[in-house]
Formats: structure tokens, sequence, C-alpha cells
């Protein structure tokens, strides 16, 4: 398959970032071979590692279904080979859905970004269970 302006192959290599917290969505990645790392925080107190993702894996898709920023950081864990799917192709298939079921994924989308904020709330708070009394 050839590269085209709605599909783009790309590598990233380890430690590159394929996009940043806070970035609007400008493409799709769908992981063909490699490991991506979604990170949350990286520039704060507390970073946090939401989650590995691997071959098969679509990652970034997020931002492009409610168009809000992307809510983590997405850097490659090795040499990590994509398919970019560009917002305006992305966005034609999403709007080719069943309303109903349109409305129910970004629904989703939703109560995962609120899930994902609730949990870096909880990051500056005291875990009583780990807390022990110096002698």
């Amino acid at each position: 398959m050839e590269d085209d302006l709605d599909f783009k192959h790309l590598t990233f290599e380890a430690r590159n970032v394929l996009f940043e917290e806070g970035e609007q969505g400008e493409a799709a990645y769908l992981i063909r071979e490699g490991a991506v790392e979604i990170r949350k925080g990286i520039h704060g107190d507390y970073p946090l590692i939401l989650a590995t993702r691997v071959k098969g894996d679509i990652i970034g898709e997020m931002a492009l279904f409610d168009d809000h920023p992307h809510m983590a950081t997405a850097v490659a864990v090795e040499r990590t080979e994509v398919l970019a799917i560009s917002r305006r192709e992305f966005r034609r298939r999403v709007d080719e859905m069943d309303p109903a079921m349109k409305g129910i994924v970004i629904l989703l989308v939703k109560r995962l970004r609120q899930m994902a904020d609730d949990l870096m709330l909880g990051k500056t708070e005291v875990n009583w269970a780990n807390w022990r009394r110096k002698v």
C-alpha cells in the first residue's frame, strides 16, 4: 500500500514522541510493529504510565473523536512502525457511523478522559494504607 494524504507509514525510534499531551490530534496511529507507552503528566510532579500499546493497537483516536487535545503523551519504547490515519479520513469514517453508536463512542471517550483526570488528581492525595507512624 502506498502512502497518500490520508494514510502514512511512519517509523519512530525508541524514546521518540508520537504526540504530546495537550496537542491537537492530527492523526490516529495503528501500531504495526513495536510498542508505545501512553504517559500522563510527564511534565508534572506525578507522571504516570497509563498503558503500553503494541502491534495491532490504535492510539491517538480519542482526540479525533471529540476534538479535544491529547490527554496523554505517546512515546515509542522501541523502534515502532505505525500507519497514521489522517484526521480527515478518520472523521470521514466516524461521520459514516450510526448516529446512536457514534454518540455512545463519544460518551465513552468522555468517561475515559474523566477517569484519567481523576487518577492524576489522586496522585497528590495521601495513601493512608501505606502510612506508618515513625517511632
